[in-house]
């Protein structure tokens, strides 16, 4: 569940898949921001905001709801890049952590998108709220 090695939340492909999706939300995304800088895309998850650990461990236990003690599923590295952008990033208070907690928080929530889908965001959200 470490991702690709070597690669951190905010690498190019990341960048890629949001300026796509901020095309298609006809939101202007800056290709000149520094990747290491958490970008919005304006859409915000509505939840207060919330420090890493609490939101890695919610996301935790959701993806792994079910699964009866075996090792989690791997998910795609396509979807780690959507949860990234739609989820990890449009949280309020995922400018302020650091690389590692994001990278924590972004593999249990690829896990819960690759499970559950946008229910299993929407179950996130709620949780947190």
């Amino acid at each position: 569940m470490d991702g690709e090695p070597g690669r951190e939340p905010g690498s190019d492909g990341a960048d890629k898949v949001r300026r796509l999706i901020a095309g298609w939300l006809s939101e202007p995304c800056d290709d000149r921001a520094p990747a290491t800088a958490a970008r919005s895309l304006g859409t915000g998850l509505a939840v207060p905001p919330a420090g890493a650990e609490r939101v890695a461990g919610t996301a935790r236990r959701l993806a792994t709801e079910g699964l009866g003690g075996g090792p989690p599923p791997e998910a795609d590295p396509g979807l780690r890049l959507l949860a990234e952008v739609l989820v990890l990033d449009e949280h309020p208070s995922a400018v302020g952590w650091t690389p590692a907690e994001r990278a924590a928080v972004l593999d249990w929530v690829t896990l819960l998108v690759h499970r559950f889908g946008e229910d299993g965001v929407q179950r996130l959200v709620a949780e947190l709220s």
